[in-house]
């Protein structure tokens, strides 16, 4: 109701009567409708919003009586005041009517002024009863909306009480207290979710870092003996592939052999295992196991640019000069030359580069992946084949290949532990990539450095330089200033929240 206008229907089987009704309504200021039976009355008011009506008693069919009984029983009509209409000889039958649940009656023969108040304060009735039920929702909405907050995905954008909070008495003061509530327990979700996912990201790569550092020492132990690194690509990724295979069957979890995906397991397999495989066991017989270790700090700065130039993260200055000392490290190791460093020229730190760079591109690769439908042991499966099925052809015909009797008794040990650390580590990857993003999981670069040195410490008795000290400071400042990739959380400040429908 609009103000004090509302919007009644007439039900009177005559129609002079109707009329006269109908007419003095209109003429109190109020919308008038008029049907002349009781099913047309129900239909009515089922169809559309009446907030009276004006029920004649007597009518053939349906009569008056049965009209009312239907509107109190019905949920949706039970409060729609009804004044009944009838003769002065009728009042046995009005007084039936009050039992039913009339609200008032009036007779055929009615006072322009008792029209008036009657319709008066049985719309006022209905307005009051509005308000009182929407009142009742209101708070219903209320509670409800207190459950949320115990929910897993609360989102205080999905409250919908701006509408309740907006009101002038208690309860909108309760919504708006509660609403500033449940923005703060929202944040403080947020934050919490973002330091448990920062601390399961760290200690994926502090895992990773250990994993694959083992890798350069364990390659530059073979390496020295002169071996062809085609040879031990070849089998070193063949026996990843192998390991792979069989986990992806125990599992159930076969690579997608579609197209789209066999393309993606074969740049995969380029980019992410046999290239820097390649570049790894050429240089490990010229640099150190230290050296190809900090070098992977380059990977980071790497992607960093790739992201940035593909759009897949924002230019950010605090990371970009964070990314840049991981670039200081590779400058600090390659001007003091072999006597600080261990290596012999140049060019061989040039082509030390090639594994970040490659693990780079790996990592660009992954974060474009599908976000429903990649399977992290389908895809490492998937890949690893890909690289062995590259390498066989290039190794046989270039006859590199290592024969078995000569890899499986001098070398097998070696080759399986840098296949089997190959394979986790690779799975281990993809997985914090899916989770924390490519640029934050190029820091695994800084991981692997640390856990690079370690190892080469420990089975190599590799000394470090003050040249390498300083590498190594660079590197650590970098990893301070680079920050992890974090979702844009919208906590509406001022609570204007989206109402429901």
């Amino acid at each position: 109701m609009k103000g004090n206008r509302g919007r009644v229907l007439v039900v009177d089987d005559h129609k002079p009567s109707r009329m006269k009704l109908a007419l003095a309504v209109q003429n109190l200021g109020h919308e008038a409708a008029s049907v002349d039976s009781g099913m047309a009355c129900l239909e009515a008011l089922r169809s559309s919003r009446f907030d009276m009506v004006l029920l004649d008693i007597v009518m053939p069919g349906m009569d008056g009586f049965q009209v009312l009984a239907e509107i109190k029983r019905d949920p949706a009509l039970r409060d729609i005041p009804v004044i009944v209409i009838t003769a002065l000889d009728e009042m046995e039958d009005a007084a039936r009517a009050i039992e039913l649940g009339a609200d008032d009656l009036l007779t055929k023969n009615f006072n322009p002024v008792l029209l008036k108040a009657r319709v008066g304060a049985g719309l006022e009735r209905k307005r009051l009863r509005d308000q009182e039920l929407e009142y009742l929702r209101q708070v219903d909405r209320l509670a409800a909306a207190s459950g949320l907050i115990e929910g897993k995905d609360f989102d205080p954008a999905h409250l919908g009480l701006t509408d309740i909070a907006a009101r002038d008495d208690r309860l909108g003061n309760l919504a708006r207290v509660f609403l500033d509530m449940a923005g703060e327990v929202y944040r403080r979700e947020q934050n919490l979710r973002k330091q448990i996912s920062l601390l399961k990201g760290g200690f994926l790569i502090m895992l990773l870092g250990v994993c694959w550092g083992l890798i350069p020492s364990l390659s530059r132990i073979i390496m020295t003996d002169g071996l062809n690194p085609l040879g031990v690509a070849f089998w070193t990724l063949g026996i990843s592939a192998t390991i792979m295979l069989i986990l992806s069957i125990l599992t159930g979890r076969l690579p997608d052999r579609s197209w789209p995906s066999v393309r993606r397991y074969l740049i995969l397999g380029l980019f992410g295992a046999v290239l820097p495989h390649l570049f790894l066991f050429w240089v490990a017989g010229h640099v150190p196991a230290m050296i190809i270790a900090i070098v992977l700090a380059a990977e980071s700065f790497i992607v960093f640019i790739l992201a940035a130039v593909l759009g897949l993260e924002a230019p950010n200055l605090k990371r970009f000069i964070g990314l840049s000392f991981g670039l200081a490290c590779v400058v600090l190791i390659m001007v003091p030359g072999s006597d600080s460093t261990g290596v012999s020229s140049w060019f061989w730190i040039a082509a030390t580069l090639g594994i970040p760079f490659c693990y780079a591109i790996e990592d660009i690769v992954v974060a474009a992946l599908p976000a429903e439908g990649t399977d992290v042991i389908g895809t490492t499966t998937g890949f690893s084949l890909a690289a062995a099925a590259i390498l066989m052809p290039v190794t046989l015909l270039s006859g590199s290949l290592i024969y078995p009797a000569e890899a499986m008794t001098q070398y097998g040990l070696p080759f399986l532990m840098i296949a089997c650390l190959s394979s986790f580590s690779t799975l281990l990857l993809i997985f914090t990539i899916r989770t924390t993003g490519a640029v934050f999981a190029s820091q695994t670069g800084y991981a692997m450095t640390a856990g690079g040195i370690l190892w080469s410490v420990i089975l190599l008795n590799e000394q470090m330089s003050i040249w390498i000290w300083a590498a190594l400071a660079c590197l650590v400042s970098g990893l301070a200033l680079v920050m992890p990739k974090e979702a844009e959380v919208q906590i509406p400040g001022d609570l204007e929240l989206r109402s429901e429908s």
